[in-house]
């Protein structure tokens, strides 16, 4: 007998967590950690629109998903019918998968899409709707305005330029993931600083402003005084707004430091109770100038850093996987990560990985065998 844990598409992070789990459970059954929890095997499967041979072929079974919305459901009824499926992670489309939640669960499946209902994705989302939310539950979260023109953009900047301190400004969309759009407007900046040395984020706000002029339908953005940090990124596991294990990694340089207390630490676990996470989510806060930390945004679904937090002992993924599949309890979960953790410090490399031609662990290949 086996359980099954159905992994499809995430954002970035899909490889580091099929890899993690996959640990996870070989090490603690070899050690005969769980040796009475269950006897059962574990099955993995991992789907993706795309030929990402690099993270499929991690999995025991690679699926490619349909890429149009409207084939997805008979695809998961299809699949949980085939392999027998007991939980399904999902790492996109989140509003759809809520939408489909009840369809979805009455085939006997669990689904964790990192909240439970739409509204928290939305809210999410919207940078601004975020910060007046976390201000509504007395939580420290950095200022935002919202900015709906170029013009607008042009009198915040002037406005505080004849400010005795002023602060410094940085923008990015209002909605967005990645980090894509953000910039820092610095006065002093070369104008050419921006295409020399875009890594640096540092742009004139003139030429920034100029450029906006520009284009036509203009995207809302979120206008916001720059930080000094620290800055603080928390993966953690959250069951139903009750966080169950967490990890901090505090950024410093190239170096990430991986922490399990703190202000920051804290204030990120209010704010995924506040949000109503549930499964693997990522909070992100930044120290102001006054040393406090205040939020800057919540990711409900993984991020590309979690796979890190292995390196502190505690394997989120890997107790996500046993706690959906029911083999340990939520309080289990936080015996664990808290009893497992050690501090350590992380520096993020590139590496390259073989890319396989073919993958071997697809049905249509072993069809066609």
């Amino acid at each position: 007998m086996s359980l099954t844990l159905w992994l499809m598409e995430g954002l970035s992070s899909q490889r580091d967590i099929i890899s993690s789990i996959k640990t996870f459970w070989e090490k603690s059954f070899c050690n005969k950690t769980f040796i009475n929890k269950t006897s059962k095997s574990l099955t993995l499967i991992a789907s993706h629109r795309n030929q990402r041979n690099e993270i499929l072929s991690l999995a025991d079974i690679a699926l490619i998903e349909p890429r149009e919305d409207a084939q997805r459901f008979q695809f998961i009824v299809d699949t949980v019918e085939e392999y027998g499926v007991n939980a399904i992670h999902a790492g996109r489309n989140p509003q759809w998968f809520e939408s489909h939640r009840a369809a979805i669960e009455a085939l006997g499946v669990s689904l964790t899409t990192g909240a439970t209902d739409a509204n928290s994705f939305e809210l999410a989302d919207d940078k601004v709707e975020f910060a007046a939310y976390m201000q509504q539950h007395a939580l420290p979260v950095v200022a935002s305005v919202q900015i709906n023109s170029a013009d607008q953009l042009r009198d915040e900047i002037a406005q505080n330029r004849q400010l005795p301190q002023p602060a410094r400004l940085c923008v990015k969309p209002v909605t967005g993931i990645y980090g894509m759009g953000f910039w820092r407007f610095d006065d002093s900046a070369n104008p050419m600083a921006a295409f020399t040395h875009p890594d640096n984020r540092k742009v004139h706000p003139d030429l920034y402003l100029h450029a906006l002029a520009q284009q036509g339908e203009f995207a809302p953005l979120v206008l916001m005084p720059y930080l000094p940090g620290p800055e603080y990124s928390v993966d953690m596991l959250v069951s139903k707004g009750k966080v169950l294990a967490a990890v901090a990694r505090r950024k410093e340089g190239s170096l990430q430091y991986l922490e399990q207390s703190g202000e920051a630490y804290q204030l990120a676990l209010r704010c995924a109770e506040v949000m109503q996470g549930d499964g693997l989510i990522n909070v992100q806060t930044r120290h102001n100038d006054d040393g406090v930390p205040v939020l800057l945004e919540i990711n409900m679904r993984p991020s590309g850093g979690i796979g890190y937090t292995r390196h502190s002992g505690v394997n989120l993924p890997g107790l996500f996987a046993l706690f959906t599949l029911g083999v340990l309890s939520a309080a289990e979960v936080t015996e664990i990560a808290k009893n497992s953790f050690s501090p350590a410090v992380v520096r993020p490399l590139t590496e390259a990985v073989l890319y396989s031609a073919t993958l071997e662990n697809s049905p249509s290949n072993k069809v066609n065998a």
